[in-house]
């Protein structure tokens, strides 16, 4: 009789050391058969050690003194055979065999996973949202963290599921024609940005203030530096061409901060400042009076490896804004500069 049948016809959730040797009958002078044997009845979560019961002292072949029946808890083994059923894609991590319950508390969300499996992935890889309601009739059952969790010790990923992580929202484009090489300026503010992409969408502009421009992205201030390999992960999502990213923001601490920590977050990535667009800012606001930042946090902070490209008397002009705390916004390049030819 199998040992399974054996131990669910005992009625009881545990059993001494000493007595699962007599329903192996195994020799208890063999202590490495022994071993052995209760290993795979461990490893397929047929049962389990209850470890503050101690050990049988043998160093080589340690075993506890008593374990817990854990069939009765996990369905019984019929839920083992059906696990077995599964697609190999499921199974390939052992996770589920040595968690039956897991399979129990998940079964609806296991076997459609199952049925997508043994139909195959067909066409292009679709959107993490689009995938999860092809598979489960829900947009959001593949964002939920325990789901998640489930994929991940099943060995399960994106690939495998053919489905791909959208960008962060915050990335909201202009790009007349996708090219394998491309240069795309981020904006650091939701006006200029849209002026930029309305030169470009009614003008046709193809450069700003004589600099070679493919296309425009809204950064959405502090948002495209928050996420760790943001921008690669956006561009991934192109079809990973070249990119060269221009960046375009507030004159401030603030401002200059951003640039820095979205760089330092895209490291892989050459993403500099666009020099044209700070000079007409700097030109501007020297003759009006400039406002004080809204924001004292970064008090201190050194900008001085950031500003090189710049001449000495726009470097000048800048340590005094950042020593000052003062703000010059993007805003003060409008949509009637942007368009002057």
């Amino acid at each position: 009789m199998d040992v399974r049948k054996k131990l669910l016809e005992l009625e009881k959730k545990t059993i001494l050391l000493d007595d699962l040797v007599g329903l192996l009958k195994a020799d208890k002078n063999d202590n490495r058969g022994l071993f052995e044997a209760v290993s795979v009845l461990v490893k397929d979560a047929v049962i389990e050690p209850v470890k503050n019961s101690g050990l049988n002292g043998n160093l080589r072949y340690p075993l506890y003194k008593k374990y817990r029946i854990i069939l009765h808890d996990d369905s019984n083994y019929e839920v083992l055979k059906m696990i077995g059923k599964l697609h190999p894609s499921l199974l390939k991590s052992g996770y589920l065999s040595s968690h039956p319950k897991d399979y129990r508390d998940n079964k609806e969300v296991i076997d459609k996973l199952n049925k997508y499996l043994f139909l195959g992935i067909h066409g292009e890889q679709v959107s993490r949202k689009e995938r999860s309601f092809e598979m489960f009739g829900h947009e959001k059952v593949l964002d939920d963290s325990n789901i998640k969790s489930l994929l991940k010790s099943l060995h399960l990923n994106e690939k495998d599921l053919g489905f791909y992580d959208t960008p962060e929202y915050c990335f909201h484009d202009y790009i007349p024609e996708r090219k394998d090489n491309m240069t795309l300026l981020i904006c650091e503010n939701k006006d200029i940005w849209f002026n930029i992409r309305r030169c470009m969408f009614e003008d046709h502009f193809r450069s700003l203030f004589d600099v070679p421009i493919d296309g425009v992205v809204y950064g959405n201030g502090n948002k495209v530096s928050h996420k760790q390999g943001a921008l690669v992960e956006y561009v991934r999502f192109m079809g990973n061409p070249s990119v060269k990213f221009l960046y375009w923001g507030d004159i401030d601490r603030e401002g200059f901060d951003i640039f820095r920590r979205t760089r330092e977050v895209n490291s892989a990535l050459d993403v500099q400042l666009f020099i044209p667009g700070y000079r007409r800012m700097i030109e501007r606001a020297r003759n009006i009076e400039i406002e004080d930042s809204p924001s004292s946090k970064k008090d201190g902070m050194n900008f001085e490896d950031l500003i090189g490209d710049f001449s000495e008397e726009e470097q000048e002009f800048l340590h005094g804004i950042f020593l000052k705390n003062k703000l010059i916004p993007q805003e003060i390049i409008p949509y009637t500069l942007l368009s002057e030819r």
